[in-house]
């Protein structure tokens, strides 16, 4: 996915579908925590009730033991039924919103205080017998039953408090998956596409690769900053000095060999900056650009550049085949064209990429400042331009006698 702007909304669409996540996984720690709060608040409703439960049979139970009476235990077991009663009702709601009921322990509680009332007559009256039996056999029944059901309904509660957090923490983890996945997504979308693989017909290779540098338009790059311009001016300087020598010495040309066999050995376009880099010090130039003719030869179009800043190249754009400067001449002309150095600029320089056909482009080159184009300048950028014709020109199709010669064969 080359494009920029479809990346970047790749990137926007992802980074809110991430938000919308995330907020997803707020709303189930809220959850959480409410799942957590709700339980603790029926843990201590049930423990509170069961101890109401426990005090309560200890209290009834005093009736009847030597030295004690009701003076004290009744009004003891009063207040015990009471706050039971209440433990129950706050438990009855939460079983509630699960579909249950605790009607018949509440029940329970109405009968525990009909007995109670009848076991502390029977104690009053001294008949400790029947207020024996009373506490012994039906009000041990009922609080067997309700404590049965106390405990039933705190483990069933607890027991869906923990399914509710465990769904909640499977809908997080769920999440977090939904979330690494999507952007494991953009991030394979995102990664250039990779070089294609070298195919072993070089009639095809040559014909795509020319496809490819006939698309107009230069490569947006980043403006370097003053010194990043001035290191990489002074590099350039030291390069065109090395091949040159420092008096305009000879050309060194096992460079300008390696520097054709890599344009030959080319399998990218995108591949011609370090090609086109390496040229421009041999000619001791400022910058380069590659331009390639129009099906029909009425114009050129930049399609690779080294050195000179992308805005301008734009700015410049395509050139007709009549307008009057050098690029134009080398490719009406068909041969080198020069224009002398000044005080303050070197060069500059067109040379034509011939063809079978004729032009299909011209390499033009502005030198260092002060620097003239010289013979070997111009010869370097001359095989250099034959070497990049290659990669835009169409091999000549076989001619007749060629034919026959290989059926002969």
């Amino acid at each position: 996915m080359g494009r920029r702007s479809v990346r970047i909304s790749l990137f926007v669409l992802a980074l809110l579908a991430s938000a919308g996540l995330g907020y997803r996984v707020m709303e189930d720690e809220h959850g959480l925590a409410a799942a957590r709060q709700q339980g603790a608040g029926i843990d201590l409703a049930a423990e509170e009730a069961l101890t109401a439960l426990r005090d309560g049979r200890a209290s009834l139970y005093a009736y009847v033991a030597p030295g004690q009476g009701t003076g004290f235990w009744g009004p003891r077991v009063g207040t015990q039924l009471d706050t039971l009663r209440q433990r129950l009702v706050t438990l009855d709601a939460a079983v509630a919103k699960s579909g249950g009921s605790l009607a018949e322990s509440l029940d329970g509680i109405d009968q525990l205080a009909a007995a109670d009332k009848r076991a502390r007559q029977y104690v009053d009256r001294g008949e400790l017998l029947l207020a024996g039996d009373v506490l012994f056999t039906e009000v041990r029944d009922l609080l067997n039953t309700v404590t049965e059901q106390v405990v039933t309904a705190r483990n069933t509660l607890h027991g869906r408090a923990e399914d509710n957090v465990a769904g909640l923490r499977q809908d997080q983890a769920a999440l977090a998956a939904a979330a690494t996945g999507l952007w494991i997504i953009v991030a394979l979308l995102l990664v250039p596409n990779s070089v294609k693989p070298a195919v072993s017909n070089p009639s095809e290779w040559r014909q795509e690769l020319a496809e490819t540098l006939k698309k107009t338009g230069p490569v947006e790059q980043e403006v370097p900053s003053a010194s990043a311009r001035e290191g990489s001016v002074e590099l350039r300087r030291d390069l065109a000095v090395a091949a040159f020598g420092r008096e305009g010495g000879r050309v060194d040309l096992k460079v300008v060999a390696e520097i054709c066999g890599d344009l030959s050995a080319l399998t990218d376009a995108g591949a011609l900056s370090g090609a086109l880099a390496r040229a421009s010090a041999v000619i001791g130039a400022k910058g380069l650009i590659v331009w390639v003719a129009s099906n029909d030869g009425a114009s050129l179009s930049p399609v690779s550049t080294h050195g000179f800043d992308a805005r301008i190249v734009e700015r410049i754009g395509v050139i007709d085949r009549s307008s009057a400067n050098l690029t134009a001449e080398a490719l009406r002309e068909n041969k080198p064209r020069v224009s002398a150095a000044t005080a303050t600029a070197g060069a500059a320089l067109a040379v034509p990429m011939c063809g079978p056909t004729g032009p299909v482009g011209v390499l033009s080159a502005e030198l260092l400042a002060g620097r003239d184009a010289d013979e070997s300048c111009v010869a370097v950028a001359a095989i250099l331009a034959a070497q990049l014709a290659t990669l835009t020109a169409p091999l000549p199709a076989p001619s007749v006698e060629q034919n026959s010669e290989s059926a002969a064969s």
